[in-house]
């Protein structure tokens, strides 16, 4: 039997729309879809949708329709494959096919997102720090940012860091066995690093083993467990809500796009995926913040990653309890004379 596309999307194109979304809904709960023809882009707008802060699914048109309730229930086989291109990718607007896939992320911060919008901000940014990185800020988004974190700094009080941190170096570059190996490294040997210009100190910590393990190429490397003794200010980027409240969606969604945490994807001393987040720690650093906690991209579940950018708080106010080497199976505890940094 031949089916008159013209007459199904003419009786039923109304509310099909309504019907699938209605439908997908009772299944899923979504901020974010995409479809298989935009998944690429997708990622690479937000890098860490594939780790678990994203809650995600995925699922076949076809499969869906097999499953679903109200939609099998009203339309035949033959009439879904042909209302459902009259549904569009709510991430790319192309229409949709019943050989489609569709992958739905739930952000980790309860915020209405214009993605698109959003997405456009990325596009540009990360065009103006790949070629003309020092004018950042002639784009109007940079500067609202870098506004943003200096308002955020007078409401930011400085607080006490109550559990350890972590800091690691790998094994084949130490040569002499001290704390004084895991403090701020001569400017001479520093390159451009996520948060830090090259010649720029700046002290990486870690809340874990595991994440500082990672961090580092998960090599064999000695990992030194630290406390700092002081209260310091914060630019937190793994909790805004609660930190942040004011400006929590701003700073949710720069965390975790490609403007912060884009995966190293270059060799060598250029790494201009690394130029926006050092915009950032300038901007951090101009407001009077003394550090920047930020999600890992290496590791998840609630661990995170702590740039000092107060050179006085890297020197004077940390202090390291114990020793470790670590590889990939096992930790080696290293008996080492404690002490603190002066």
């Amino acid at each position: 039997m031949i089916i008159d596309e013209e007459k199904v999307l003419e009786e039923h194109g109304v509310m099909f729309e309504d019907n699938f979304i209605s439908d997908l809904d009772s299944w899923f709960s979504a901020d974010i879809a995409c479809c298989n023809g935009c998944y690429d882009g997708f990622v690479t707008f937000w890098p860490l949708a594939n780790d678990v802060e994203f809650e995600r699914s995925l699922i076949g048109i076809q499969s869906f329709y097999d499953g679903s309730k109200r939609c099998k229930k009203i339309y035949t086989n033959e009439e879904f494959d042909i209302l459902i291109s009259s549904v569009e990718c709510p991430h790319c607007d192309e229409s949709l096919s019943s050989s489609s896939t569709i992958w739905l992320y739930e952000l980790p911060f309860k915020y209405d997102v214009n993605v698109t919008d959003f997405e456009s901000h990325i596009y540009d940014l990360v065009r103006i720090s790949e070629t003309t990185p020092f004018l950042l800020l002639t784009n109007q988004f940079a500067s609202n940012i870098c506004e943003i974190l200096k308002k955020l700094s007078l409401k930011t009080l400085a607080e006490k860091i109550e559990h350890p941190l972590y800091r690691a170096r790998v094994a084949t570059q130490i040569d002499q066995l001290s704390f004084d190996q895991f403090t701020l490294p001569p400017n001479r040997f520093i390159q451009e690093g996520r948060y830090n210009h090259a010649g720029q100190q700046a002290l990486y910590l870690a809340s874990d083993q595991q994440t500082c393990f990672q961090e580092v190429g998960s090599v064999l490397c000695y990992v030194a467990e630290c406390e700092i003794n002081d209260k310091i200010k914060i630019l937190d980027l793994c909790n805004p809500n609660d930190s942040h409240p004011d400006f929590a969606i701003e700073l949710w969604a720069l965390a975790y796009s490609a403007l912060m945490s884009r995966v190293l994807d270059t060799e060598g001393y250029h790494k201009p995926c690394y130029v926006f987040s050092r915009f950032i720690t300038d901007c951090a650093r101009l407001a009077g913040f003394d550090a920047i906690k930020y999600p890992s991209t290496k590791v998840t579940d609630n661990n995170f990653n702590l740039v000092i950018l107060n050179n006085e708080i890297a020197k004077e106010s940390l202090k390291f309890n114990s020793l470790t080497l670590k590889d990939n199976n096992q930790n080696y505890p290293i008996s080492i004379a404690t002490s603190s940094v002066t």
